[in-house]
């Protein structure tokens, strides 16, 4: 589950690539489901769809007196970050979808939890056994962001909940999917996400077991952009949990969430449990040694060229793409290199890859030449203009550096991630950029040539976790 502003740039940078092969319009943000097999046991399952990163933990809380033990998702070990999906030891499953916007329901006649929105998941997971349970605490409480998400909930019970901003019920049947339509508004899921009725298929003529749920997942994962960074199943009454990582389905951890909660308290990267995968082996040489070593330890493996070229997305959306490091070009300039005809998307990573590099005049000639083609698109056309000095009319807030006049590139980290459009222009003795923003807070810094450094006309500071950002609040 993402913030709004992480769900508006995913969905401009991934549906547009996965249409060219689908009639998928909303592609970003995960496929969650749920069913009952025969003997009465519960299944779980959810692919994590997002621009492949490695910034995914697992976290492992064990139980108190007074609370369960549970484990869940984070795109981060920030306090503040929040909870993507987890299971408790109670046998309760969460997870959520990127919707369209949806006006929230009796918003001022609820109350506000206490403390930030990740307390009020955490207090599901440490506190709830059912999902009747979930949704009496919805019907007293508020849940900001709830606007553009969709809250799947299952037990061991084989109660299924949904809950949106205008809505939420138990499901009658005996099993449950969501994508990325509001499901009390009918007849879009199944008619506009190509995800849907795969799932849904498969749930209606196979017997409900792992294997099939491993179907579901392989099936529906985002492959053409490396747009799936892990999938989880879950046994609900056995407490089992089965994890894949980058779309490798054919080697899972599997684990129990009792053996888990055992280790006691903790968090760790969801990658340290996939050490043996080559993706993980290239990622960790890149970061013991360097790219050329990596690259060349990647061509050591006994990997088709298609296997090949995944795994270069995925380091390419991370490191490039994700953390703007671009001491990791090659990995991308490899991987269109390994492609007759990279798509539109692809090319224009290459072009905002290029251009922060200072390599401005090709990067510029790219998103023409993706124009020419396709003269429509409007991510080509605002990025295009953004490198010529020309942003948006449409714009809210203005961001300015002032010196720095040596350095290639300039963006702005922590508006949304991923994203490849907040990157400044150099007008004499400053840099300015000016984008639109969706209202809610943000926690930003400059990045200057790979240097983090804060804005020192906002002196709205705010520490956490051991590190520092500025802060603004865009309003409505």
């Amino acid at each position: 589950m993402k913030n709004k502003s992480q769900s508006i740039i995913f969905l401009r940078l991934l549906s547009l690539a996965l249409v060219l092969t689908s009639n998928a319009i909303h592609s970003d943000a995960c496929t969650i489901f749920c069913a009952k097999d025969k003997t009465g046991q519960v299944w779980a399952g959810n692919n994590e769809d997002l621009l492949f990163n490695f910034r995914t933990y697992l976290n492992i809380v064990e139980r108190t007196d007074s609370t369960l033990g549970c484990i869940y998702f984070t795109n981060s070990n920030k306090q503040s970050e929040f909870i993507q999906g987890g299971m408790n030891e109670a046998g309760l499953f969460y997870d959520g979808n990127a919707v369209p916007y949806t006006t929230y329901k009796d918003f001022d006649k609820k109350k506000a939890f206490p403390g930030s929105e990740r307390n009020m998941m955490e207090y599901i997971l440490k506190k709830c056994k059912t999902v009747p349970e979930v949704l009496a605490l919805f019907k007293i409480y508020r849940l900001p962001g709830t606007e553009t998400s969709q809250m799947h909930f299952a037990d061991k019970y084989g109660n299924f909940g949904i809950v949106v901003a205008d809505s939420m019920w138990l499901t009658n049947a005996n099993y449950q999917i969501s994508t990325n339509y509001n499901l009390c508004h009918p007849n879009r899921d199944n008619v506009e996400c190509w995800r849907f009725p795969i799932a849904e298929s498969i749930l209606k003529t196979r017997e409900i077991n792992y294997e099939t749920f491993k179907m579901i997942c392989d099936s529906t994962s985002q492959k053409k952009m490396a747009g799936t960074i892990y999938s989880n199943i879950h046994n609900l009454n056995t407490g089992d949990i089965w994890l894949f990582y980058g779309m490798n389905y054919k080697a899972p951890f599997k684990t129990n969430i009792a053996t888990l909660l055992s280790g006691g308290t903790r968090s760790f990267y969801l990658y340290e449990l996939f050490s043996d995968l080559p993706l993980v082996l290239t990622y960790k040489t890149y970061l013991a040694s360097d790219t050329k070593t990596a690259i060349e330890n990647l061509s050591s493996f006994n990997l088709s060229e298609s296997e090949i070229q995944i795994i270069l997305q995925q380091i390419s959306n991370d490191l490039v793409v994700c953390n703007h490091d671009f001491t990791a070009y090659p990995f991308l300039s490899k991987l269109i290199s390994s492609m007759k005809k990279p798509n539109d998307i692809l090319c224009m990573f290459n072009a905002f890859a290029l251009f922060c590099m200072d390599k401005k005049t090709e990067a510029k000639t790219i998103l023409k030449d993706i124009l020419k083609e396709n003269p429509n698109d409007e991510l080509c056309k605002d990025l295009l203009n953004q490198m010529n000095g020309n942003f948006n009319k449409k714009t809210n807030h203005k961001f300015e550096l002032k010196g720095y006049e040596n350095a290639k590139f300039v963006y702005v980290e922590g508006l949304s991630d991923p994203s490849i459009e907040y990157f400044l222009i150099k007008k004499r003795t400053k840099w300015v950029g000016k984008f639109s923003l969706p209202p809610e807070e943000y926690q930003y810094y400059f990045l200057v040539d790979g240097k983090k450094i804060l804005d020192p006309t906002n002196s709205n500071i705010l520490k956490e976790d051991g590190e520092t950002y500025n802060r603004v609040v865009i309003k409505n």
